[in-house]
């Protein structure tokens, strides 16, 4: 019997592989807490130094996943960091943070590699045998 592997998952049929594929495709589109964390830096407060002011802030409680979707052009910052790597990038503009957002959720696709699937019933010392994903466009993802 084949298995096939998707998004590090065992699936039994390859209708099993596509509807994986088509829940994964739709939290890319709507869950950014699945590879990221967006935290507001708030309170700022500045430090005198001999060398200069430095501006520090607190860092606030991270946003769900509907307040991530909705940001838009304040002049407010943020940290945005990823769960699976190491980026993490501070007193990022709210502009730019979508922009950080879909970096991170890029490597993830591709991390997991979301464009494929594999049927595990190959020979042992085999390599597997790879399929595309066909019943998804993931190409804007990966």
């Amino acid at each position: 019997m084949s298995r096939y592997i998707y998004a590090d998952n065992a699936y039994d049929t390859v209708n099993a592989v596509e509807a994986a594929v088509t829940s994964i495709k739709t939290r890319l589109d709507n869950n950014p807490t699945d590879w990221c964390v967006v935290k507001p830096m708030i309170n700022p407060k500045t430090i005198s130094t001999s060398s200069g002011d430095i501006v520090g802030y607190e860092i606030g409680k991270p946003l769900t996943d509907t307040q991530i979707n909705a940001l838009n052009s304040s002049d407010n910052l943020y940290n945005v960091f990823s769960v699976y790597d190491g980026d993490n990038f501070t007193e990022v503009l709210e502009t730019n943070v979508s922009q950080k957002v879909k970096e991170m959720r890029t490597k993830y696709a591709k991390w997991l590699s979301l464009d494929k699937y594999y049927d595990s019933q190959v020979e042992e010392g085999a390599d597997l045998i790879t399929h595309n994903v066909t019943n998804e466009d993931m190409s804007s993802y990966v």
